[in-house]
């Protein structure tokens, strides 16, 4: 059967509108097809043309989203085109996990996988090719198997991806930079009238943030996280197992090696809630640092896990740690119900600068009832620590959170259906953020001081997540 599936997401905004090629979609195409189906795949940030003429370009007879909560408004004018296509609809991902109903209640849904979909969305296309359709809407998804991760697929809607291209027309330069046509005229010095996108990388971080060029991917490790943090929609039981699950040592190589080779991969993000936990974690620093000494890779940690074992494997790795700080308030830390405390914080930096490891710290402002102490004892603890890169980011309480229904049932959500990320830039200009009760003007404060406190030399992506910076 043809099948056509969906990722639907907010563009990044670091000079490319994709940065990192998914994981999602290419590993469930992998599994679509070991079961005998036809695939293509749509990534909604890279389309140049309206989005009902690329998505009448696919020819899938079922179309298969998978989006987030920021992205429920565009994954829902996707699956209402489909319908209009007379197209089978499937929801997937983080927001048809925690919130079914809203899809099925919608009309624009013919099915629902709730929590990881490798297994049950082949098994489910397959039944609908046999005429065998399911009466249930909402299908709650079976974990998958690590053991029976497949190979790496190469898909050509991510091939720019993978490889950014060296030359873009002027027009596109035009869309990624602002500039009108005149201004990127004279940026193109090619006979063909491309533009040399080192060129752009010579513009105002406004105009083009990234200033270097990043081949990344994103990686897996394994998969499985034992924390319940309150503002985190991955902590659901409903997604998987909590118990950690991990793939072959050899498999996860065996993928490096694949994109390094073919694409000159220079950059690899685990995307592990916590990748020490992964079992060959040691032997997977050791790979890095032996076979693959100029590929930079960054991953997910938490304070706890950073044990002086995990930070000897990793010195003189090119690597960047990245620690879910949140806060350095100790009454935070407990009511967030994050792993660890002010010490185990501070040792994890100081194993940091005993061995040479660059980190970044991952913190949350806007959180309901922080006061001005909260956030000074996380500016000190900034001061005396030096993270290679502060990230802050403002709290927007997602669906199937603690935070969220904290929040609703106490009236503090503005709006209760927006669910996209408030950046402090939306803030700024609307003059309030996502929450009744919250000192706004002090978030962006405290905001700016840490992005000061940047070390880099330039902050690519604070907004948006994206776990990208460069060396000093």
């Amino acid at each position: 059967m043809k099948v056509t599936l969906a990722f639907v997401a907010e563009p990044e905004q670091v000079g490319f509108p994709l940065w990192t090629a998914p994981l999602t979609t290419p590993l469930l195409a992998s599994c679509l097809t070991a079961a005998g189906h036809e695939v293509e795949l749509l990534d909604t940030r890279l389309c140049e043309a309206p989005l009902a003429d690329e998505l009448a370009a696919t020819s899938g007879d079922v179309v298969a989203i998978s989006f987030m909560s920021h992205s429920r408004d565009e994954a829902f004018e996707v699956a209402a085109l489909c319908r209009e296509q007379g197209r089978i609809t499937i929801g997937g991902g983080a927001h048809p996990t925690v919130l079914p109903g809203e899809l099925v209640d919608s009309g624009l849904f013919d099915h629902v996988v709730r929590g990881e979909g490798e297994r049950t969305l082949p098994r489910l296309v397959t039944d609908i090719e046999r005429g065998r359709r399911p009466e249930e809407q909402v299908l709650q998804g079976e974990p998958f198997d690590l053991l029976d991760y497949p190979q790496p697929r190469d898909d050509a809607a991510y091939r720019d991806v993978y490889r950014p291209p060296s030359f873009v027309s002027t027009s596109r330069a035009a869309s990624l930079t602002g500039l009108t046509a005149e201004a990127v005229a004279e940026l193109a010095s090619r006979d063909d009238g491309l533009v040399d996108v080192d060129a752009l990388r010579g513009l105002s971080a406004e105009r083009f943030p990234a200033t270097r060029e990043f081949r990344s991917i994103y990686l897996e490790l394994g998969r499985g996280c034992p924390f319940h943090c309150r503002y985190c929609t991955i902590q659901n039981d409903w997604f998987a197992p909590k118990a950690g699950r991990a793939r072959p040592l050899a498999d996860v190589v065996a993928e490096v090696r694949y994109f390094v080779d073919r694409y000159d991969t220079n950059y690899v993000i685990l995307v592990d809630s916590i990748a020490p936990a992964y079992p060959d974690f040691a032997r997977f620093a050791e790979f890095m640092k032996t076979d693959l000494p100029d590929v930079e890779f960054s991953f997910n940690c938490t304070s706890t896990h950073f044990t002086p074992a995990v930070a000897e494997a990793l010195a003189g790795a090119n690597c960047l740690v990245w620690f879910g700080f949140e806060t350095a308030s100790p009454r935070l830390l407990r009511a967030l119900r994050k792993p660890g405390n002010a010490r185990t914080q501070l040792r994890a930096t100081e194993l940091c600068a005993e061995h040479g490891i660059r980190f970044g710290a991952n913190l949350l402002l806007g959180v309901p009832g922080e006061t001005t102490e909260d956030y000074e004892l996380t500016m000190e603890f900034l001061a005396e620590t030096r993270p290679h890169s502060p990230n802050p980011n403002i709290l927007t309480p997602l669906p199937g959170t603690d935070t969220y229904r904290r929040c609703l049932d106490e009236g503090l959500l503005r709006d209760p259906g927006h669910y996209r990320s408030w950046t402090a830039d939306q803030i700024r200009t609307r003059g309030h953020g996502p929450l009744l009760g919250v000192d706004y003007d002090r978030v962006l404060s405290y905001h700016r001081r840490m992005l000061e406190l940047d070390r880099t030399g330039e902050v690519v992506h604070v907004e948006r997540g994206c776990h990208l910076k460069p060396h000093e």
